[in-house]
């Protein structure tokens, strides 16, 4: 199962990727963040003893967190900002500890935590109009730290105004693999 996430501030590339992946018969989960209400993580530690497995502040990521802890690659397009993920983006990512191993361990000369519920792959795409080359290597890096962090497989793609067709057919089949 691939979720894709997608905050839509601009282009419908989230929606236009789970036709194609549809249309490939290929199962899919799409979450719109448009009408979400998510709330920051506050990292008060509730989730850990309080309600464990749950975060204490009730709000649409309860919709959303069991969604990702079934699938098995997590898609997120979101608009970038100043080489980081959207506002709404964000508090979804943050959120996401919640799902996720608890306890940081040494790999590899990094600290790492466990994955989110039984997701392999984390795949990022970054739209924007036009891309500049400090952006990129921001939004590049902070996905490939998110990355290791998790210890999963993952990759990032940077969309623009000019490539969007052609990223649309390469990426449909890249998850189709």
């Amino acid at each position: 199962m691939i979720t894709i996430l997608s905050d839509h501030t601009r282009q419908e590339v989230g929606e236009r990727l789970d036709k194609k992946l549809r249309e490939q018969k290929i199962a899919t989960e799409f979450i719109s963040l448009t009408d979400m209400n998510v709330g920051p993580c506050y990292s008060c530690g509730g989730c850990t003893d309080k309600t464990y497995g749950q975060c204490i502040h009730r709000d649409d990521g309860d919709i959303i967190l069991p969604k990702l802890m079934r699938t098995d690659v997590l898609v997120m397009v979101t608009p970038v900002k100043w080489g980081s993920y959207s506002f709404k983006t964000k508090r979804v990512f943050d959120k996401c500890a919640v799902i996720g191993d608890r306890h940081y361990y040494y790999k590899n000369r990094e600290l790492v935590k466990g994955k989110i519920g039984r997701v392999h792959t984390f795949v990022a795409i970054g739209v924007k109009d036009q891309w500049q080359n400090d952006e990129k290597s921001a939004f590049e890096n902070l996905v490939a730290e998110n990355i290791k962090i998790m210890n999963i497989k993952g990759r990032v793609h940077l969309v623009d105004d000019s490539n969007i067709s052609v990223f649309l057919d390469s990426a449909a089949e890249d998850l189709n693999q």
